[in-house]
Parts: structure tokens; C-alpha cells; sequence
């Protein structure tokens, strides 16, 4: 069954070398991604993930929600998409994964 990428939320999230995640999802679902991508496109909003220790400190809020500080979190839609595809995807590519992939009606916005 697909996923609903608007209602994902994470259950566990841990870090593993790098800046790599193994995430697991609401419905069990269990995967990794690197996220160092992020933080060459995702300007500066990422950068305090240059501190290794502060990233190795993420957790999950009580909506489901991938955090490291108040100011900075995943998407949990997005991630599960990056998940699926066994690797992270620009903005445009992760829309057009989730419109593909997706059983909201909304699709991508």
C-alpha cells in the first residue's frame, strides 16, 4: 500500500556515520538516507549540522517530526520519500517522487 506522505510521521529516528539516519516510520516502515546534501542545497538553515555532535543529537518531537533544534526539522514526507528512494532528491525531484508515489489526494504540492 502507498503511503500517505502528508500524514507521515517518524516513530524513531537514530544516527549512524555521516551525516546518514536510520529512520523508522508510524506504520513500521524502516529505512536510511544520507542527508549531507543538505547541507551544500539547503542553505544556511543546515549549517549548524556542521556541528557533529548537535546532529548526532536528533530526535523526535511529539507531532512525529525529526528535530535538532527549535528552528530545525525534516519533514517527515519528505524523508520517507528520500527513504524509499534509497537516497536524498532536490526539492522538485522529492515533489515529483511524492505526486508519483503518493495516496493523497493532494499529491505534491
Amino acid at each position: 500500500m502507498k503511503p500517505n506522505y502528508l500524514m507521515e510521521e517518524v516513530s524513531a529516528i537514530r544516527p549512524l556515520d555521516g551525516y546518514r539516519v536510520a529512520v523508522k516510520f508510524s506504520d513500521g516502515y524502516e529505512g536510511e538516507v544520507d542527508l549531507a546534501p543538505l547541507l551544500e542545497c539547503g542553505g544556511d538553515i543546515f549549517q549548524p549540522w556542521l556541528d557533529v555532535e548537535l546532529f548526532r543529537r536528533v530526535k523526535v518531537n511529539e507531532c512525529g517530526v525529526p528535530e535538532w533544534t527549535e528552528d530545525l526539522d525534516l519533514s517527515p514526507g519528505s524523508l520517507r520519500a528520500w527513504c524509499e528512494a534509497g537516497k536524498f532528491m532536490d526539492y522538485d525531484e522529492t515533489d515529483r517522487w511524492i505526486a508519483e508515489h503518493s495516496t493523497s489526494p493532494e499529491k505534491a504540492a
